[in-house]
Protein backbone atom coordinates (compact mmCIF):
# COMPACT_ATOMS: atom_id res chain seq x y z
CA UNK A 1 0.00 0.00 0.00
CA UNK A 2 1.25 3.45 -0.84
CA UNK A 3 0.92 4.76 2.71
CA UNK A 4 3.54 2.38 4.10
CA UNK A 5 7.12 3.49 3.57
CA UNK A 6 10.02 1.23 4.61
CA UNK A 7 11.93 4.04 6.23
CA UNK A 8 9.10 5.27 8.47
CA UNK A 9 9.55 4.35 12.10
CA UNK A 10 6.64 6.50 13.52
CA UNK A 11 2.99 7.37 12.72
CA UNK A 12 2.42 9.64 9.75
CA UNK A 13 1.97 13.34 10.29
CA UNK A 14 -0.94 15.13 8.68
CA UNK A 15 1.28 16.82 6.12
CA UNK A 16 2.91 13.52 5.06
CA UNK A 17 -0.43 11.77 4.89
CA UNK A 18 -1.97 14.48 2.70
CA UNK A 19 0.98 14.33 0.32
CA UNK A 20 0.50 10.57 -0.03
CA UNK A 21 -3.23 10.97 -0.57
CA UNK A 22 -2.63 13.43 -3.41
CA UNK A 23 -0.40 10.86 -5.15
CA UNK A 24 -2.93 8.02 -4.93
CA UNK A 25 -3.86 6.23 -8.12
CA UNK A 26 -7.58 6.25 -8.91
CA UNK A 27 -7.40 2.48 -9.45
CA UNK A 28 -5.79 1.85 -6.05
CA UNK A 29 -7.93 -0.54 -4.02
CA UNK A 30 -6.84 0.95 -0.70
CA UNK A 31 -8.40 4.44 -0.78
CA UNK A 32 -9.05 5.97 2.66
CA UNK A 33 -12.63 6.79 3.52
CA UNK A 34 -11.71 9.41 6.12
CA UNK A 35 -8.69 11.14 7.67
CA UNK A 36 -8.67 11.74 11.42
CA UNK A 37 -6.57 14.69 12.65
CA UNK A 38 -5.27 14.57 16.22
CA UNK A 39 -4.81 17.76 18.31
CA UNK A 40 -1.43 19.36 17.77
CA UNK A 41 1.28 19.59 20.40
CA UNK A 42 0.37 21.99 23.24
CA UNK A 43 3.77 23.59 23.13
CA UNK A 44 2.80 25.48 19.97
CA UNK A 45 1.70 29.05 20.43
CA UNK A 46 -1.63 28.51 18.67
CA UNK A 47 -3.61 25.78 17.02
CA UNK A 48 -6.09 28.20 15.43
CA UNK A 49 -6.75 27.84 11.72
CA UNK A 50 -5.98 30.84 9.53
CA UNK A 51 -9.06 30.37 7.35
CA UNK A 52 -12.75 29.56 7.39
CA UNK A 53 -13.60 26.12 8.83
CA UNK A 54 -16.08 25.47 6.00
CA UNK A 55 -13.39 25.91 3.34
CA UNK A 56 -10.37 24.24 4.90
CA UNK A 57 -7.33 24.23 2.62
CA UNK A 58 -3.92 22.77 3.30
CA UNK A 59 -2.44 26.22 2.71
CA UNK A 60 -4.49 27.60 5.62
CA UNK A 61 -3.30 25.10 8.26
CA UNK A 62 -0.63 26.19 10.75
CA UNK A 63 2.65 24.32 11.06
CA UNK A 64 1.68 22.76 14.40
CA UNK A 65 -1.40 21.16 12.89
CA UNK A 66 0.52 19.85 9.89
CA UNK A 67 3.11 18.23 12.19
CA UNK A 68 0.45 16.54 14.35
CA UNK A 69 -0.23 12.79 14.08
CA UNK A 70 -3.04 11.61 11.85
CA UNK A 71 -4.81 8.35 10.99
CA UNK A 72 -6.74 7.01 8.04
CA UNK A 73 -9.75 4.69 8.01
CA UNK A 74 -10.68 2.48 5.08
CA UNK A 75 -14.01 1.26 3.87
CA UNK A 76 -14.78 -2.36 4.55
CA UNK A 77 -13.72 -4.59 1.66
CA UNK A 78 -13.34 -8.28 1.09
CA UNK A 79 -9.72 -8.03 2.20
CA UNK A 80 -8.65 -9.72 5.42
CA UNK A 81 -6.98 -6.50 6.64
CA UNK A 82 -8.56 -4.93 9.71
CA UNK A 83 -9.18 -1.47 8.24
CA UNK A 84 -10.27 0.10 11.50
CA UNK A 85 -6.84 -0.32 13.09
CA UNK A 86 -4.74 2.84 13.47
CA UNK A 87 -2.09 3.44 10.86
CA UNK A 88 0.68 3.16 13.45
CA UNK A 89 -0.06 -0.61 13.64
CA UNK A 90 0.85 -0.99 9.99
CA UNK A 91 3.98 1.14 9.91
CA UNK A 92 7.05 -0.93 9.02
CA UNK A 93 10.05 -0.70 11.32
CA UNK A 94 13.65 -1.21 10.34
CA UNK A 95 13.98 -4.23 8.10
CA UNK A 96 15.16 -7.26 10.05
CA UNK A 97 17.81 -9.62 8.78
CA UNK A 98 16.72 -13.11 7.88
CA UNK A 99 18.10 -14.81 11.01
CA UNK A 100 16.41 -12.25 13.28
CA UNK A 101 13.11 -12.90 11.55
CA UNK A 102 13.47 -16.63 11.94
CA UNK A 103 13.83 -16.27 15.69
CA UNK A 104 10.23 -15.09 15.87
CA UNK A 105 8.89 -17.73 13.49
CA UNK A 106 9.47 -20.78 15.70
CA UNK A 107 6.25 -22.32 17.02
CA UNK A 108 6.64 -24.93 19.73
CA UNK A 109 4.97 -28.12 20.87
CA UNK A 110 5.60 -30.47 23.83
CA UNK A 111 6.74 -33.50 21.80
CA UNK A 112 10.01 -35.32 21.29
CA UNK A 113 11.70 -34.78 17.93
CA UNK A 114 11.50 -37.36 15.16
CA UNK A 115 14.52 -36.86 12.91
CA UNK A 116 14.23 -37.54 9.19
CA UNK A 117 17.98 -37.16 8.57
CA UNK A 118 19.64 -40.33 7.23
CA UNK A 119 21.67 -42.55 9.54
CA UNK A 120 25.42 -43.01 9.24
CA UNK A 121 26.14 -45.93 6.94
CA UNK A 122 29.87 -45.66 6.28
CA UNK A 123 31.70 -48.96 6.79
CA UNK A 124 35.45 -48.80 7.18
CA UNK A 125 38.13 -50.90 8.80
CA UNK A 126 41.83 -50.59 9.65
CA UNK A 127 44.07 -49.59 6.78
CA UNK A 128 47.61 -50.71 6.03
CA UNK A 129 49.90 -49.74 8.89
CA UNK A 130 52.64 -47.26 7.94
CA UNK A 131 55.70 -46.51 10.04
CA UNK A 132 55.44 -43.48 12.38
CA UNK A 133 57.93 -41.49 10.30
CA UNK A 134 56.09 -42.24 7.06
CA UNK A 135 52.78 -41.23 8.65
CA UNK A 136 54.19 -37.87 9.75
CA UNK A 137 55.68 -37.25 6.32
CA UNK A 138 52.30 -37.85 4.73
CA UNK A 139 51.48 -34.43 6.23
CA UNK A 140 54.91 -32.79 6.02
CA UNK A 141 55.53 -34.33 2.61
CA UNK A 142 57.79 -33.17 -0.20
CA UNK A 143 55.37 -30.38 -1.14
CA UNK A 144 55.46 -28.87 2.36
CA UNK A 145 59.20 -29.41 2.79
CA UNK A 146 59.96 -27.78 -0.57
CA UNK A 147 57.77 -24.83 0.46
CA UNK A 148 59.74 -24.38 3.68
CA UNK A 149 63.14 -24.84 2.04
CA UNK A 150 62.37 -22.50 -0.90
CA UNK A 151 61.15 -19.55 1.14
CA UNK A 152 63.72 -20.07 3.89
CA UNK A 153 66.49 -19.78 1.31
CA UNK A 154 64.74 -16.82 -0.32
CA UNK A 155 64.62 -14.94 2.97
CA UNK A 156 68.26 -15.83 3.69
CA UNK A 157 69.23 -14.37 0.31
CA UNK A 158 67.41 -11.11 1.06
CA UNK A 159 69.21 -10.93 4.41
CA UNK A 160 72.56 -11.56 2.71
CA UNK A 161 73.05 -14.94 4.36
CA UNK A 162 73.90 -18.36 2.97
CA UNK A 163 70.87 -19.77 1.09
CA UNK A 164 71.85 -23.43 1.14
CA UNK A 165 69.31 -25.11 3.42
CA UNK A 166 68.47 -28.59 2.14
CA UNK A 167 65.38 -30.75 2.56
CA UNK A 168 67.23 -33.22 4.80
CA UNK A 169 68.35 -30.37 7.04
CA UNK A 170 64.77 -29.10 7.32
CA UNK A 171 63.62 -32.59 8.31
CA UNK A 172 66.35 -32.79 10.97
CA UNK A 173 65.29 -29.34 12.20
CA UNK A 174 61.73 -30.66 12.69
CA UNK A 175 63.12 -33.80 14.35
CA UNK A 176 64.99 -31.70 16.93
CA UNK A 177 61.81 -29.72 17.65
CA UNK A 178 59.98 -33.00 18.30
CA UNK A 179 62.76 -34.29 20.55
CA UNK A 180 62.59 -31.08 22.61
CA UNK A 181 58.98 -31.92 23.48
CA UNK A 182 59.96 -34.80 25.77
CA UNK A 183 63.66 -34.04 26.35
CA UNK A 184 63.47 -30.44 27.53
CA UNK A 185 66.49 -28.26 28.31
CA UNK A 186 66.46 -24.63 29.54
CA UNK A 187 68.46 -23.39 26.52
CA UNK A 188 68.52 -24.93 23.07
CA UNK A 189 72.34 -24.59 22.85
CA UNK A 190 72.67 -27.08 25.69
CA UNK A 191 71.83 -29.95 23.33
CA UNK A 192 75.25 -29.39 21.74
CA UNK A 193 77.25 -28.61 24.90
CA UNK A 194 80.21 -30.90 25.52
CA UNK A 195 78.89 -31.76 28.95
CA UNK A 196 77.86 -35.20 30.19
CA UNK A 197 74.63 -33.98 31.79
CA UNK A 198 73.16 -32.21 28.73
CA UNK A 199 74.97 -33.30 25.56
CA UNK A 200 72.76 -35.22 23.15
CA UNK A 201 74.80 -37.29 20.68
CA UNK A 202 71.77 -37.90 18.49
CA UNK A 203 71.26 -34.15 17.98
CA UNK A 204 74.98 -33.46 17.54
CA UNK A 205 75.32 -36.10 14.83
CA UNK A 206 72.22 -34.90 12.99
CA UNK A 207 72.95 -31.16 12.80
CA UNK A 208 75.46 -28.65 14.10
CA UNK A 209 74.42 -25.95 16.53
CA UNK A 210 75.19 -23.13 14.09
CA UNK A 211 73.20 -24.83 11.34
CA UNK A 212 70.17 -25.14 13.59
CA UNK A 213 70.51 -21.48 14.53
CA UNK A 214 70.76 -20.51 10.86
CA UNK A 215 67.49 -22.29 10.01
CA UNK A 216 65.72 -20.69 12.99
CA UNK A 217 66.84 -17.22 11.88
CA UNK A 218 65.59 -17.65 8.32
CA UNK A 219 62.59 -19.98 8.68
CA UNK A 220 59.81 -18.83 6.31
CA UNK A 221 56.94 -20.34 4.36
CA UNK A 222 56.00 -17.39 2.13
CA UNK A 223 57.42 -14.52 0.10
CA UNK A 224 57.53 -11.36 2.23
CA UNK A 225 57.18 -9.25 -0.92
CA UNK A 226 53.69 -10.63 -1.63
CA UNK A 227 51.82 -10.56 1.68
CA UNK A 228 48.06 -9.97 1.80
CA UNK A 229 47.38 -6.69 3.59
CA UNK A 230 44.11 -7.91 5.14
CA UNK A 231 45.57 -11.13 6.59
CA UNK A 232 47.51 -10.87 9.86
CA UNK A 233 48.67 -14.48 9.40
CA UNK A 234 49.81 -14.01 5.80
CA UNK A 235 53.34 -15.21 6.68
CA UNK A 236 51.85 -18.60 7.58
CA UNK A 237 48.92 -18.75 5.18
CA UNK A 238 50.52 -21.09 2.55
CA UNK A 239 51.43 -23.60 5.27
CA UNK A 240 47.96 -23.33 6.88
CA UNK A 241 46.23 -24.02 3.56
CA UNK A 242 48.45 -27.01 2.77
CA UNK A 243 48.07 -28.58 6.21
CA UNK A 244 44.30 -28.09 6.20
CA UNK A 245 44.06 -29.90 2.88
CA UNK A 246 46.32 -32.76 3.97
CA UNK A 247 44.62 -33.14 7.35
CA UNK A 248 41.26 -33.48 5.64
CA UNK A 249 42.53 -35.80 2.90
CA UNK A 250 44.04 -38.18 5.46
CA UNK A 251 41.14 -37.99 7.94
CA UNK A 252 39.54 -41.34 8.84
CA UNK A 253 35.80 -41.54 8.08
CA UNK A 254 33.73 -40.53 11.10
CA UNK A 255 30.16 -39.47 11.78
CA UNK A 256 30.68 -37.34 14.88
CA UNK A 257 32.71 -34.13 14.79
CA UNK A 258 33.14 -31.23 17.17
CA UNK A 259 33.99 -27.54 16.78
CA UNK A 260 35.65 -25.51 19.53
CA UNK A 261 38.36 -22.96 20.21
CA UNK A 262 41.94 -23.88 21.14
CA UNK A 263 44.85 -21.75 22.34
CA UNK A 264 48.51 -21.62 21.32
CA UNK A 265 50.65 -20.18 24.16
CA UNK A 266 52.33 -16.88 23.26
CA UNK A 267 53.38 -13.99 25.54
CA UNK A 268 54.91 -11.60 23.04
CA UNK A 269 53.34 -8.75 21.12
CA UNK A 270 50.90 -9.34 18.30
CA UNK A 271 47.55 -7.69 17.50
CA UNK A 272 45.71 -11.04 17.45
CA UNK A 273 46.94 -12.22 20.87
CA UNK A 274 44.00 -13.20 23.06
CA UNK A 275 43.34 -13.44 26.78
CA UNK A 276 40.66 -15.94 27.83
CA UNK A 277 40.00 -16.16 31.54
CA UNK A 278 39.60 -19.65 32.98
CA UNK A 279 41.35 -21.45 30.12
CA UNK A 280 44.40 -23.70 30.75
CA UNK A 281 46.26 -21.42 28.31
CA UNK A 282 45.08 -17.88 28.96
CA UNK A 283 47.48 -15.89 26.76
CA UNK A 284 48.18 -16.68 23.13
CA UNK A 285 46.73 -17.17 19.67
CA UNK A 286 43.21 -18.53 19.35
CA UNK A 287 42.41 -21.14 16.71
CA UNK A 288 38.98 -22.24 15.53
CA UNK A 289 39.39 -26.01 15.35
CA UNK A 290 37.30 -28.88 14.00
CA UNK A 291 38.05 -32.48 14.98
CA UNK A 292 36.45 -35.89 14.98
CA UNK A 293 35.25 -37.51 18.20
CA UNK A 294 38.67 -38.95 19.09
CA UNK A 295 40.63 -35.75 18.54
CA UNK A 296 41.96 -36.03 14.98
CA UNK A 297 42.28 -32.41 13.79
CA UNK A 298 40.57 -31.96 10.44
CA UNK A 299 40.44 -28.18 10.09
CA UNK A 300 41.77 -25.09 11.85
CA UNK A 301 41.74 -21.35 11.27
CA UNK A 302 43.55 -18.67 13.34
CA UNK A 303 41.25 -16.06 14.81
CA UNK A 304 42.05 -12.47 13.81
CA UNK A 305 38.89 -10.53 14.56
CA UNK A 306 36.92 -9.15 11.64
CA UNK A 307 39.60 -10.34 9.19
CA UNK A 308 39.21 -14.02 10.10
CA UNK A 309 39.09 -16.03 6.88
CA UNK A 310 35.45 -17.13 6.91
CA UNK A 311 32.85 -17.02 4.16
CA UNK A 312 30.95 -13.72 3.89
CA UNK A 313 27.63 -15.44 3.20
CA UNK A 314 27.45 -16.70 6.79
CA UNK A 315 28.17 -13.41 8.56
CA UNK A 316 24.45 -12.66 8.96
CA UNK A 317 24.18 -15.72 11.21
CA UNK A 318 26.94 -14.52 13.55
CA UNK A 319 30.57 -15.44 14.16
CA UNK A 320 29.92 -18.74 15.93
CA UNK A 321 27.57 -20.02 13.23
CA UNK A 322 30.05 -18.90 10.54
CA UNK A 323 32.79 -21.05 12.10
CA UNK A 324 30.55 -24.13 12.24
CA UNK A 325 29.31 -23.71 8.67
CA UNK A 326 32.85 -23.16 7.39
CA UNK A 327 33.86 -26.47 8.98
CA UNK A 328 30.77 -28.16 7.50
CA UNK A 329 31.72 -26.88 4.04
CA UNK A 330 35.19 -28.39 4.49
CA UNK A 331 33.71 -31.75 5.46
CA UNK A 332 31.23 -31.68 2.59
CA UNK A 333 33.99 -30.82 0.13
CA UNK A 334 35.83 -34.02 1.07
CA UNK A 335 32.73 -36.24 0.76
CA UNK A 336 29.32 -34.72 0.20
CA UNK A 337 27.49 -38.05 0.66
CA UNK A 338 28.42 -38.52 4.31
CA UNK A 339 25.82 -37.81 7.00
CA UNK A 340 27.80 -35.86 9.56
CA UNK A 341 26.79 -34.94 13.11
CA UNK A 342 28.39 -31.73 14.41
CA UNK A 343 28.69 -30.87 18.12
CA UNK A 344 29.44 -27.39 19.51
CA UNK A 345 29.11 -25.43 22.75
CA UNK A 346 27.07 -22.35 23.62
CA UNK A 347 29.57 -19.98 21.98
CA UNK A 348 28.44 -21.23 18.57
CA UNK A 349 24.83 -22.38 19.09
CA UNK A 350 21.74 -20.59 17.81
CA UNK A 351 18.40 -21.73 16.45
CA UNK A 352 19.01 -20.28 12.95
CA UNK A 353 22.26 -22.30 12.82
CA UNK A 354 20.35 -25.52 13.57
CA UNK A 355 17.84 -24.66 10.85
CA UNK A 356 20.63 -24.02 8.35
CA UNK A 357 22.31 -27.33 9.20
CA UNK A 358 19.00 -29.16 8.80
CA UNK A 359 18.52 -27.64 5.35
CA UNK A 360 21.94 -29.01 4.36
CA UNK A 361 21.21 -32.48 5.68
CA UNK A 362 23.71 -32.14 8.54
CA UNK A 363 22.90 -33.12 12.12
CA UNK A 364 23.76 -30.62 14.82
CA UNK A 365 23.71 -30.65 18.63
CA UNK A 366 25.01 -28.10 21.10
CA UNK A 367 24.47 -26.32 24.37
CA UNK A 368 22.86 -22.90 24.05
CA UNK A 369 22.72 -19.74 26.12
CA UNK A 370 19.31 -19.06 27.59
CA UNK A 371 19.14 -15.54 26.16
CA UNK A 372 19.35 -17.03 22.65
CA UNK A 373 16.10 -18.94 23.08
CA UNK A 374 12.95 -17.19 21.80
CA UNK A 375 10.53 -15.80 24.36
CA UNK A 376 7.72 -18.03 23.12
CA UNK A 377 9.68 -21.22 23.89
CA UNK A 378 7.45 -23.01 26.46
CA UNK A 379 10.21 -24.28 28.77
CA UNK A 380 10.10 -24.03 32.54
CA UNK A 381 12.17 -21.09 33.74
CA UNK A 382 15.56 -21.79 35.26
CA UNK A 383 14.48 -20.44 38.65
CA UNK A 384 11.56 -22.86 38.75
CA UNK A 385 13.48 -25.94 37.62
CA UNK A 386 16.16 -25.26 40.26
CA UNK A 387 13.50 -25.83 42.92
CA UNK A 388 12.69 -29.24 41.45
CA UNK A 389 14.62 -32.45 42.28
CA UNK A 390 17.95 -32.99 40.56
CA UNK A 391 17.60 -34.72 37.20
CA UNK A 392 14.30 -33.07 36.22
CA UNK A 393 14.12 -31.79 32.67
CA UNK A 394 11.77 -30.04 30.31
CA UNK A 395 11.73 -29.99 26.51
CA UNK A 396 9.91 -28.53 23.52
CA UNK A 397 9.98 -29.12 19.77
CA UNK A 398 9.05 -26.84 16.90
CA UNK A 399 5.79 -27.78 15.20
CA UNK A 400 7.65 -28.52 11.96
CA UNK A 401 9.68 -31.17 13.85
CA UNK A 402 12.92 -29.35 13.01
CA UNK A 403 14.51 -28.33 16.34
CA UNK A 404 14.23 -29.61 19.90
CA UNK A 405 15.26 -27.67 23.02
CA UNK A 406 15.88 -29.41 26.35
CA UNK A 407 16.56 -27.93 29.80
CA UNK A 408 18.12 -30.30 32.38
CA UNK A 409 18.76 -29.78 36.09
CA UNK A 410 22.24 -31.10 36.95
CA UNK A 411 24.90 -29.33 39.05
CA UNK A 412 23.66 -26.29 37.16
CA UNK A 413 20.99 -25.72 34.54
CA UNK A 414 21.95 -27.07 31.11
CA UNK A 415 20.20 -25.85 27.94
CA UNK A 416 20.79 -27.93 24.82
CA UNK A 417 19.38 -27.88 21.29
CA UNK A 418 19.50 -30.30 18.38
CA UNK A 419 17.95 -30.95 15.00
CA UNK A 420 18.39 -34.72 15.33
CA UNK A 421 19.03 -36.03 18.89
CA UNK A 422 16.02 -37.11 20.95
CA UNK A 423 15.27 -36.66 24.65
CA UNK A 424 14.17 -40.25 25.17
CA UNK A 425 15.19 -42.83 26.18
CA UNK A 426 16.68 -41.42 29.38
CA UNK A 427 19.45 -43.16 31.32
CA UNK A 428 20.48 -43.17 34.99
CA UNK A 429 23.78 -41.46 35.81
CA UNK A 430 25.68 -41.28 39.09
CA UNK A 431 25.92 -38.00 40.96
CA UNK A 432 27.10 -37.23 44.50
CA UNK A 433 24.41 -35.67 46.67
CA UNK A 434 25.69 -33.21 49.26
CA UNK A 435 22.37 -33.45 51.10
CA UNK A 436 22.31 -37.24 51.38
CA UNK A 437 26.11 -37.58 51.60
CA UNK A 438 26.10 -40.41 49.07
CA UNK A 439 26.07 -41.20 45.36
CA UNK A 440 22.58 -41.12 43.86
CA UNK A 441 21.13 -41.93 40.44
CA UNK A 442 19.50 -39.15 38.44
CA UNK A 443 17.82 -39.34 35.02
CA UNK A 444 19.74 -37.94 32.08
CA UNK A 445 18.14 -37.23 28.66
CA UNK A 446 19.59 -39.04 25.67
CA UNK A 447 20.50 -35.74 24.00
CA UNK A 448 22.81 -34.90 26.93
CA UNK A 449 24.41 -38.35 26.79
CA UNK A 450 25.45 -38.19 23.15
CA UNK A 451 26.66 -34.60 23.56
CA UNK A 452 28.97 -35.61 26.42
CA UNK A 453 30.28 -38.57 24.41
CA UNK A 454 31.15 -36.65 21.26
CA UNK A 455 31.91 -33.03 22.16
CA UNK A 456 35.42 -33.40 23.61
CA UNK A 457 37.41 -33.94 20.41
CA UNK A 458 39.14 -30.54 20.41
CA UNK A 459 39.92 -30.75 24.14
CA UNK A 460 41.37 -34.23 23.64
CA UNK A 461 43.63 -32.98 20.83
CA UNK A 462 44.77 -30.00 22.95
CA UNK A 463 45.60 -32.34 25.83
CA UNK A 464 47.67 -34.63 23.61
CA UNK A 465 49.62 -31.69 22.18
CA UNK A 466 50.22 -30.09 25.58
CA UNK A 467 51.81 -33.25 27.01
CA UNK A 468 54.89 -33.08 24.76
CA UNK A 469 54.74 -29.57 23.26
CA UNK A 470 57.98 -28.48 21.56
CA UNK A 471 59.97 -26.56 24.16
CA UNK A 472 62.42 -24.70 21.89
CA UNK A 473 61.43 -21.04 21.72
CA UNK A 474 62.23 -18.39 19.13
CA UNK A 475 61.99 -14.62 18.86
CA UNK A 476 59.70 -14.49 15.83
CA UNK A 477 55.96 -14.07 16.51
CA UNK A 478 55.06 -16.90 14.14
CA UNK A 479 57.49 -19.49 15.54
CA UNK A 480 55.10 -20.71 18.30
CA UNK A 481 52.46 -21.27 15.61
CA UNK A 482 54.91 -23.17 13.41
CA UNK A 483 55.91 -25.51 16.25
CA UNK A 484 52.22 -25.94 17.13
CA UNK A 485 51.49 -27.01 13.55
CA UNK A 486 54.27 -29.59 13.80
CA UNK A 487 52.82 -30.88 17.07
CA UNK A 488 49.37 -31.03 15.46
CA UNK A 489 50.75 -33.16 12.64
CA UNK A 490 52.37 -35.56 15.13
CA UNK A 491 49.15 -35.80 17.14
CA UNK A 492 47.18 -36.54 13.95
CA UNK A 493 49.77 -39.14 12.93
CA UNK A 494 49.35 -40.89 16.26
CA UNK A 495 45.54 -40.83 15.92
CA UNK A 496 45.90 -42.47 12.49
CA UNK A 497 48.27 -45.03 14.03
CA UNK A 498 45.62 -45.91 16.65
CA UNK A 499 42.83 -45.93 14.08
CA UNK A 500 44.76 -48.43 11.96
CA UNK A 501 45.24 -50.80 14.88
CA UNK A 502 48.57 -49.54 16.26
CA UNK A 503 49.49 -50.23 19.90
CA UNK A 504 52.05 -47.49 20.61
CA UNK A 505 51.26 -44.79 23.15
CA UNK A 506 51.75 -41.13 22.29
CA UNK A 507 55.19 -40.76 23.87
CA UNK A 508 56.63 -43.88 22.25
CA UNK A 509 55.20 -42.83 18.91
CA UNK A 510 56.77 -39.37 19.17
CA UNK A 511 60.13 -40.81 20.21
CA UNK A 512 60.20 -43.15 17.23
CA UNK A 513 59.52 -40.24 14.88
CA UNK A 514 62.15 -37.93 16.43
CA UNK A 515 64.89 -40.56 16.60
CA UNK A 516 64.01 -42.00 13.20
CA UNK A 517 64.27 -38.57 11.52
CA UNK A 518 67.55 -37.66 13.21
CA UNK A 519 69.10 -41.03 12.36
CA UNK A 520 67.88 -41.18 8.75
CA UNK A 521 68.53 -37.59 7.61
CA UNK A 522 71.59 -36.64 9.64
CA UNK A 523 74.38 -34.60 8.08
CA UNK A 524 76.82 -36.36 5.78
CA UNK A 525 80.24 -35.49 7.12
CA UNK A 526 83.69 -36.88 6.43
CA UNK A 527 85.02 -35.51 9.70
CA UNK A 528 84.92 -36.98 13.15
CA UNK A 529 81.50 -37.81 14.56
CA UNK A 530 80.58 -39.33 17.87
CA UNK A 531 79.53 -42.94 17.47
CA UNK A 532 76.15 -44.01 18.75
CA UNK A 533 75.98 -47.12 20.94
CA UNK A 534 75.42 -50.46 19.27
CA UNK A 535 71.78 -51.09 18.35
CA UNK A 536 70.76 -47.45 18.90
CA UNK A 537 69.10 -47.32 15.45
CA UNK A 538 66.17 -49.50 16.43
CA UNK A 539 63.71 -46.67 15.54
CA UNK A 540 65.04 -46.10 12.02
CA UNK A 541 65.74 -49.65 10.87
CA UNK A 542 62.63 -49.59 8.66
CA UNK A 543 63.28 -46.28 6.88
CA UNK A 544 65.26 -47.84 4.01
CA UNK A 545 67.94 -45.12 4.10
CA UNK A 546 71.70 -45.90 4.17
CA UNK A 547 71.37 -49.49 5.43
CA UNK A 548 74.48 -51.04 3.86
CA UNK A 549 76.15 -54.42 4.41
CA UNK A 550 79.79 -54.17 5.53
CA UNK A 551 82.49 -56.77 6.32
CA UNK A 552 84.12 -57.08 9.74
CA UNK A 553 87.19 -59.17 10.56
CA UNK A 554 86.05 -60.19 14.01
CA UNK A 555 82.94 -62.31 14.04
CA UNK A 556 80.02 -61.25 16.22
CA UNK A 557 76.66 -62.90 16.81
CA UNK A 558 73.78 -62.05 14.49
CA UNK A 559 71.08 -60.05 16.24
CA UNK A 560 68.36 -62.33 14.80
CA UNK A 561 69.63 -65.92 14.61
CA UNK A 562 72.43 -65.41 17.18
CA UNK A 563 74.94 -67.30 15.01
CA UNK A 564 78.33 -65.77 14.32
CA UNK A 565 78.66 -63.51 11.29
CA UNK A 566 81.40 -61.49 9.57
CA UNK A 567 78.88 -58.93 8.26
CA UNK A 568 76.99 -56.06 9.86
CA UNK A 569 74.75 -53.12 8.96
CA UNK A 570 76.80 -49.92 8.79
CA UNK A 571 73.90 -47.75 9.98
CA UNK A 572 72.38 -49.98 12.66
CA UNK A 573 75.82 -51.25 13.78
CA UNK A 574 74.47 -54.75 14.46
CA UNK A 575 75.73 -58.07 13.09
CA UNK A 576 73.51 -59.68 10.44
CA UNK A 577 73.77 -62.44 7.89
CA UNK A 578 73.48 -60.79 4.47
CA UNK A 579 71.44 -63.56 2.87
CA UNK A 580 68.35 -63.84 5.08
CA UNK A 581 68.72 -61.97 8.34
CA UNK A 582 69.58 -58.57 6.83
CA UNK A 583 66.30 -58.24 4.90
CA UNK A 584 64.21 -59.76 7.69
CA UNK A 585 65.67 -57.42 10.32
CA UNK A 586 64.89 -54.31 8.27
CA UNK A 587 61.36 -55.30 7.28
CA UNK A 588 59.92 -56.93 10.42
CA UNK A 589 59.34 -55.50 13.89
Amino acid sequence: MLFFRDYWKRPLTLNELLEEAENLDVNDEQIPSEIIIFPPDNNHLTDEDSGDEDTVDISNLPGGQLRADAEVNFENTESDIEDDLPLSHFVKRKKMSKPAKEKNEFIWTKNDITSDLPAWDAVCGPKQQDSPVDTLFSFFDDQVMNLLVTYTNLYATVQNRDADVTTDEMRCFIGILLLSGYNCLPRREMYWENSPDTNNKLVCNAMTRNRFRHIMQNLHCCDNANLAADDRFAKLRPLICLLNKKFMDMAPPAEHHSVDESMVPYYGRHPTKQFIRGKPIRWGYKLWTGTNRLGYIEWFEPYQGANTKLSDEYKSLGLGASVVLEFVDTLKASDNKMNYHIFFDNLFSSLPLLSELKSRGVKGTGTIRENRLPKNCPLVSSNEIKKQPRGNFDYATTVDNEIIVCKWHDNSIVNIVSNHATVFPTIQVKRFSKTDKKVILVPQPHIIKIYNENMGGVDRADQNISLYRSSIRGKKWYFPLFTHFVDMAVQNSWRLHKFNGGKLDHLSFRRIIAVGILESFKKKSEGRTSKLPKGAHCFSKFDGVDHLVAYQEKQTRCILCHKKSNFFCKKCTVALHPKDCFQKYHTQD
